[in-house]
Formats: structure tokens, sequence, C-alpha cells
């Protein structure tokens, strides 16, 4: 599969399961994130991660943080949190953005296989958010959307 497909097929995913959450979310092709997402006065960014089992690791999926070109961890400057996708299983992990400390994180195929991790990492992730926003209100910058 494509990289490209790979990537628009796991926003799609990405999408289906916010919006399953109760949450918004608008595909917004910028730099630095594929999403926007929304609920009442709740406005954040995504970064969607999406992976497929390669031949040479049948068994784990890997989700590459990397910005820019000397790829550097991300930070809250780029987006505020991850949704890493298994396109095999059609389901999504969610990681808020200070919980990232690797540029490449593997996960084995038996990590999705948990039906509730999709909801789980979902409420915690909007949890973690919502209590720093309170903690620390910061301007949102939102460019490129249409």
């Amino acid at each position: 599969m494509l990289e490209v497909s790979t990537g628009r097929i796991g926003e799609f995913i990405a999408c289906a399961s916010i919006e399953l959450q109760g949450w918004q979310a608008v595909l917004c092709p910028s730099r630095g994130y594929d999403l926007i997402v929304t609920r009442d006065t709740y406005i954040y960014r995504c970064q969607v991660k999406a992976s497929t089992y390669h031949t040479e690791r049948p068994n784990k999926l890997q989700f590459h943080f990397g910005v820019g070109g000397k790829k550097r961890r991300p930070t809250s400057d780029d987006y505020d949190f991850a949704a890493c996708v298994s396109i095999p299983h059609r389901r999504v992990f969610f990681v808020p953005i200070f919980d990232i400390n690797v540029i490449t994180m593997s996960r084995t195929k038996v990590f999705f296989d948990d039906i509730d991790a999709e909801a789980n990492s979902f409420k915690s992730t909007m949890e973690k958010l919502n209590a720093k926003k309170f903690a620390k209100s910061t301007p949102l910058r939102i460019t490129g959307c249409w």
C-alpha cells in the first residue's frame, strides 16, 4: 500500500473514531497536523500516524513521530495529540503530545486487539489535555484549514 493511501485511510479511521466518542473532527491538510478536533469550547490539533504490517516485521506496527529534517520529537507547538491508527485493525490509540517521548513507537498487533483501548485512550487523552488547558491557557494557532 502506498504511504499516501495509508495516511489518508488512517485520517478517515481517526475521524470516525473521534466522532464516535462524541467530538467533531475536521480534516485539515495543514503542515504539522491532520485534524481539528472540537467539542463545546475545546479545540485541539491532532496528528494522525497510520501503520500497516511490513514484510520485514509482520507482527509489528510502527508509528513515526519525528518532525523536521533532523527528526526531533514533536512538542505542543506542533500539535496537541496523536492518533495512532492500525489500518489492519481499523482501530486507533490516542496519545497526548506530552506523553510522546520517542521518535518511533512500535506496537505488536496484539496491542490493538483490545476493543476498549480506543475509547479508553481517547478519554484519557482528552482528560489530560483538558486538565493541562485549565492549568495553562495557550493561544491556539490554526492555519491552512479549509
